[in-house]
């Protein structure tokens, strides 16, 4: 069946958590769990220091099938179910087991006794399938976990959303948009944040011993002034700060956490960018780069170029490129799949901004004739750097003196403080983090009766629409004649990420291999077939849903052999009960307008009148009904209906299915 929430069917590498320690009486507790009430665990991880990998592990194994938030996994040749959390992904565990293997280069064999040789064989085994036999956690970091906090067993941000483990809501916005904070309500100033350790390096580090992000916090004036070295999270050689995880700092410290990620990933990709000059150096037998010189001999001098006079028509087209100019993959194009970009690199961008500054116009004669500066503020003037949207904004830059009005001010704060007297059924927000707004209860609602009818007819229509998609007949998408099949995206995507996705794939089932005819566009999820062959069986496949952050969900359909067609085709059997729930106002009580746009496009696969269905091909059920989809979705938070030239526009058939 087509939905996230349905089991789907997968094989792939994990980790598993599981204890470190062979006492029973000992209960299990997840690596990112932190005590709070609990003084007598409190003292066992912070005074006996049994944590981090003193107290879990992790063990490999295959991952089988995910059901929401319950995975089944296969271990040591048997099957059992775990909690989505309990689950580590592969490369995020071969980080952990390099953590481990630099501590017991160390000498530290106290915290990494079961880090043994079958595991070193394993990391090994692994690295040996990367460039240059190298992991890069920058990389990981950078493409998997820079807009993800891996955080506790309890995190509510400022949202009041609830999330566990990890939150994949970081706000990205720049760390010079925040505002002063104040002391209070168990919170205390932050100066800075100043460092950052990843979860597996923070897990087996003798200061945080969690499996969290953690963060080394400067914290405002008076704590500045305490030397914290001694104390369990305390830094050495950094007066005022402590390392802090991940579950500590509250998310409007969000762009505080992105600029330390992004710092710590350009220092450690210096640094494996030198362990990897060092080992080449050394002959560490690394893949040597077309070009460059053997060692102790002169680099090649290059062959002179010759130019060849071509006539227009004998150009040859130019080949794309497939790779960058440093031989990464080329960065695609958001919009159109087929593209890819060679942008330049953030050092050579910064290398370009003194340029910019100097060059930028600071008398009237240096602006294009019929333009000039913007007065107020003026001209710039020598060493002026307002241009410069790196450094955080100087107090004479966020006034306007000019615009100041002590009555419209006055006016304003009235206003506001009226408005904020309306307890009944307004609350004032932000008087803490200074991100002030207004919400209103959550507990006056209005009429629910349309909204929850709406819902109900549109989880009806979603769950058709999942099982004419498990049966597509091949026959229909080999006739060019008939309607495209589009697979919509809407049937799995959260709330949250409810917009067209930017890029459709399609994979087999199980690691199996689709047939060569079968392809999906990727930008309109049109399912297009070449010269199918015939089908035995019916044919399962994987539709993943793209947006710019990601895979943002999976949907499972399939192709059968059978010839589906004419009243016992399953959308045509389906359409009854729709329509039937639709038409009993009992059932579902819609608005007038609301029901009245709807039942124009319900009209398009059922004749009112003659009380039957209407035979449409299944590439053009499956758009009505998703037109219809998201009709409903709308009234479920909006009073809408049709104007009267829509209406007679769509009587007459010229308005589409394009509104």
């Amino acid at each position: 069946a087509l939905g996230s929430s349905l089991p789907m069917s997968t094989q792939s590498q994990v980790w598993v958590w599981r204890s470190a320690v062979n006492d029973k009486d000992l209960y299990f507790k997840h690596p990112s769990e932190i005590p709070a009430s609990d003084e007598s665990l409190s003292k066992t991880r912070f005074v006996e220091q049994l944590r981090g990998p003193r107290l879990t592990r992790i063990s490999p194994a295959t991952l089988l099938q995910t059901t929401g938030n319950m995975w089944l996994i296969a271990e040591s040749g048997a099957t059992r179910e775990v909690n989505k959390p309990m689950v580590l992904p592969w490369y995020e565990g071969l980080l952990l087991l390099e953590a481990l293997e630099t501590l017991q280069a160390q000498g530290d064999n106290k915290r990494t006794f079961w880090c043994d040789e079958e595991l070193r064989r394993v990391l090994d085994e692994e690295r040996s399938k990367f460039k240059n036999k190298q992991l890069s956690s920058a990389l990981y970091i950078e493409k998997r976990l820079l807009n993800v906090a891996v955080t506790g067993t309890k995190f509510i941000d400022s949202e009041d959303r609830e999330f566990a483990y990890r939150r994949e809501n970081v706000r990205m916005e720049d760390k010079n948009c925040l505002l002063e904070g104040e002391n209070g309500g168990g919170f205390f100033r932050v100066r800075d944040i100043v460092g950052y350790l990843p979860p597996w390096e923070a897990f087996c580090h003798e200061k945080c011993g969690f499996y969290q992000d953690f963060y080394q916090v400067r914290w405002e004036y008076p704590f500045s002034e305490v030397d914290y070295a001694r104390v369990e999270n305390g830094c050495t050689g950094i007066v005022g700060a402590t390392w802090e995880p991940d579950e500590c700092l509250p998310s409007i410290l969000d762009p505080l956490r992105l600029a330390a990620k992004r710092a710590w990933i350009k220092k450690r990709r210096e640094t494996e960018q030198r362990l990897l000059d060092e080992k080449l150096k050394g002959g560490g037998g690394g893949p040597k780069r077309r070009g460059d010189p053997e060692p102790g001999g002169k680099r090649p001098s290059p062959e002179p170029i010759q130019t060849i006079a071509v006539k227009n028509e004998e150009r040859i087209e130019v080949k794309r490129a497939r790779l960058r100019r440093d031989g990464a993959p080329l960065e695609r194009d958001c919009f159109r799949c087929m593209i890819g970009h060679d942008f330049a690199t953030d050092e050579k961008m910064e290398q370009s901004f003194p340029g910019i500054r100097a060059g930028w116009p600071k008398l009237a004669r240096d602006y294009p004739k019929g333009y000039g500066v913007a007065d107020p503020p003026g001209f710039c003037w020598e060493g002026c750097d307002c241009m410069d949207d790196q450094r955080p904004q100087r107090p004479w830059e966020t006034s306007k003196a000019w615009l100041e009005d002590p009555l419209r001010t006055a006016a304003a704060n009235s206003a506001i403080e009226a408005l904020s007297a309306q307890t009944r059924f307004v609350r004032r927000r932000g008087q803490v983090s200074k991100m002030c707004f207004f919400e209103t209860p959550q507990t006056i609602l209005p009429n629910q009766k349309t909204a929850s009818a709406a819902l109900d007819l549109a989880k009806a229509i979603t769950k058709a629409l999942a099982g004419v998609l498990n049966k597509i007949p091949l026959h229909t998408l080999a006739d060019p004649s008939e309607a495209p099949v589009r697979i919509p995206a809407r049937l799995v995507l959260s709330d949250e990420l409810d917009y067209e996705p930017l890029q459709f794939r399609i994979a087999a089932l199980n690691n199996g291999e689709l047939p060569p005819w079968l392809r999906i566009n990727a930008d309109t999820g049109e399912l297009q077939v070449s010269e199918p062959q015939p089908l035995v069986q019916p044919l399962a496949m994987r539709v993943e849903f793209l947006h710019a952050e990601g895979n943002a969900g999976v949907a499972t359909c399939g192709i059968t052999p059978e010839r589906l067609e004419g009243p016992t085709a399953p959308w045509t059997e389906l359409t009854i009960p729709i329509v039937q729930r639709f038409s009993d106002t009992s059932l579902c009580p819609l608005e007038k307008g609301i029901r009245e746009g709807l039942q124009l496009h319900f009209a398009e696969v059922y004749d009112f009148k003659q009380q039957r269905v209407r035979e449409r091909s299944v590439g053009e059920w499956v758009d009505i009904m998703t037109l219809i989809l998201r009709m409903l979705r709308t009234a479920t938070c909006a009073n809408v209906a049709f104007a009267t030239s829509h209406r007679a526009a769509l009587q007459q058939g010229t308005l589409g299915r394009a509104l």
